[in-house]
């Protein structure tokens, strides 16, 4: 399905997860699932399952929040929202203590004398021995209390509404995840690093590699919807802007999307996984291999 974007676009409604803004941050950066298991010391298929929220797939909860706190740091990631948004759908886990089972049938023979008092005092300990090992049990099957203070405390999981008026700049996965997340004063400072790169200045080519060159006039006009078209094969983070300053695109593309764009030229684009990302500008093929580094594409579009 096709999609016309301009900046004269209706509001938007974006749902953001921990796990979405976790993955929009690795393409952006350009970062494979092999490097970031690598960096981590997890496995490429607990990383997907991050990712994807598959927490039951995990060894559990507090494996979990260690996991996505050190992917956070790994990424440059404020931790706070993205914990806060992980209690609300983390499973429940099962407590359960296994409890000595007292026989009410089983008959005590009491002899006399000291023989008497040797077997009292035996029970007591055995009792004492196994109501303390239920207590340690029962303890370390406890939840473990989040080191960070969650601000948001509601039942289920919220959608993100993030409004976008007409000509304004769009905002990016994990920008609308953090600006639903009220942060205490302390932390309220946080901003999300950008990996930055030089720009690069594509002039198109056609199929057959034959150089076209655009007339100034041309370059300076606004062309009708559908100049830039963008389609992808897998999960690719996409941004573009015109000359005015506007972002006509910056977020998540699934497998399967494509999107068409118009406005002010030139553009600045920047595509997380240009590998698995097909560009035509103005009806013809732009090669991306030849401005990518790792998987990340950087360049402008006259």
């Amino acid at each position: 399905m096709t999609e016309i974007i301009d900046s004269s676009s209706e509001q938007q409604s974006v749902v953001i997860t921990a796990g979405a803004a976790l993955k929009a941050r690795r393409l952006e950066l350009g970062y494979s699932l092999d490097k970031v298991s690598a960096q981590l010391k997890l496995t490429p298929r607990q990383i997907e399952a991050i990712e994807s929220e598959r927490f039951d797939e995990l060894p559990g909860n507090t494996f979990v929040r260690g996991f996505v706190r050190n992917y956070a740091r790994f990424l440059d990631l404020p931790m706070a929202p993205l914990l806060a948004h992980l209690e609300n759908c983390l499973p429940q886990e099962r407590q359960q203590a296994a409890l000595p089972r007292v026989n009410e049938d089983t008959s005590v023979l009491l002899g006399s004398g000291a023989k008497a008092h040797s077997f009292l005092l035996g029970a007591v300990v055995i009792i004492g021995v196994a109501v303390g090992a239920a207590g340690v049990v029962w303890y370390l099957q406890q939840p473990v209390q989040p080191e960070l203070v969650a601000l948001v405390t509601a039942p289920q999981p919220k959608a993100v509404d993030v409004a976008s008026e007409a000509a304004a700049r769009a905002a990016s996965p994990v920008e609308a995840l953090f600006a639903s997340v009220p942060v205490q004063k302390a932390a309220s400072a946080v901003s999300i690093p950008v990996a930055s790169s030089a720009s690069v200045v594509v002039m198109v080519k056609p199929v057959a590699s034959v150089a076209v060159a655009l007339k100034a006039s041309e370059a300076q006009a606004v062309v009708a919807a559908g100049e830039i078209n963008i389609a992808v094969q897998q999960d690719s983070w996409v941004q573009v802007q015109d000359a005015t300053g506007a972002k006509l695109l910056s977020g998540l593309l699934k497998p399967g999307m494509s999107k068409s764009l118009s406005g002010v030229p030139p553009y600045r684009l920047k595509i997380g996984n240009a590998p698995y990302t097909k560009l035509t500008f103005r009806n013809q093929i732009v090669d991306l291999t030849t401005y990518t580094s790792g998987d990340v594409a950087t360049f402008e579009l006259k």
